[in-house]
């Protein structure tokens, strides 16, 4: 593993915000089947990451670095599957009153820090040059969730595919940035029944925008709650699995196509 600089900064990045909503975003994985199924959780090592995130001692994530390296966990692995693994089960001790809001609020906060951290030359965006599919990766107005989103960004940006993530989009500000920028696809995380009329609506002004040439798929939380996802009719695949709803869209063939690759 490649030694990098962690800043873990308390509670940036959450505020406090989204606690309500977290237990049930963090249960699904949105990494995808594929990359859970490649790689094998240690158990003690889960184990000491997961006291080191909900620790009160702010540098008990820098003490169990070198763990990492000596199990030479990728920052890949890191991201797709310790912390996911590391959220579900925050949230579920959450659920089962084993830990306290302040664990939680400092846990999550502290996973988005590694996630910004790690992830920061995975910037498929800046890259010059043609071959990248782009797409747009939203997060409801309403929605306080952000975890999944930052993995879900991470996994698509070392595929090669730009994103551009939106937290708190409105539909007529969707219509607006369609307007202004080109996209090849777009995603929608929910998390919660309330946000899905939201939803609807902004598949549909993804639609309407892109004269129906955006694909649009939608996941998050609800997709494993039983949710009535079939009033959003106009979706093109409704999936937690990225690298199902990376294929229906159409992503890594596009950009296969436009880098000239046969």
């Amino acid at each position: 593993m490649q030694d990098g600089n962690f800043r873990v900064d308390g509670l940036a990045g959450l505020s406090g915000e989204g606690i309500s909503q977290f237990a049930a975003e963090v249960v699904t994985r949105l990494v995808g089947r594929g990359a859970a199924s490649a790689v094998t959780l240690r158990e003690p090592l889960l184990a000491r990451f997961y006291a080191a995130v909900r620790s009160h001692d702010p540098m008990a994530f820098e003490a169990f670095k070198p763990d990492l390296r000596r199990a030479r966990v990728s920052f890949e692995v890191l991201a797709d599957v310790y912390i996911p693994e590391v959220a579900r089960r925050l949230g579920q001790d959450w659920e089962a009153d084993r830990v306290s809001f302040a664990e939680v609020t400092i846990g999550t906060a502290r996973l988005q820090a590694i996630l910004r951290d790690i992830g920061a030359n995975w910037q498929a965006d800046g890259r010059i040059g043609q071959g990248r599919a782009s797409i747009l990766l939203v997060v409801p107005t309403g929605e306080q969730h952000s975890l999944g989103a930052l993995v879900a960004a991470g996994w698509l940006r070392r595929k090669g595919i730009s994103v551009c993530l939106r937290m708190g989009l409105q539909p007529a500000e969707a219509g607006d940035l369609l307007a202004a920028r080109r996209f090849d696809a777009a995603m929608i995380s929910v998390a919660c029944h309330e946000r899905l009329e939201l939803c609807a609506k902004l598949v549909k002004t993804l639609k309407d925008a892109s004269q129906n040439t955006l694909r649009v798929a939608v996941g998050g939380a609800i997709v494993g709650q039983g949710g009535e996802l079939a009033t959003i009719p106009e979706a093109d695949i409704v999936t937690n699995d990225l690298s199902e709803a990376v294929e229906v869209l159409g992503l890594l063939r596009m950009r296969a196509s436009t880098a000239g690759i046969t």
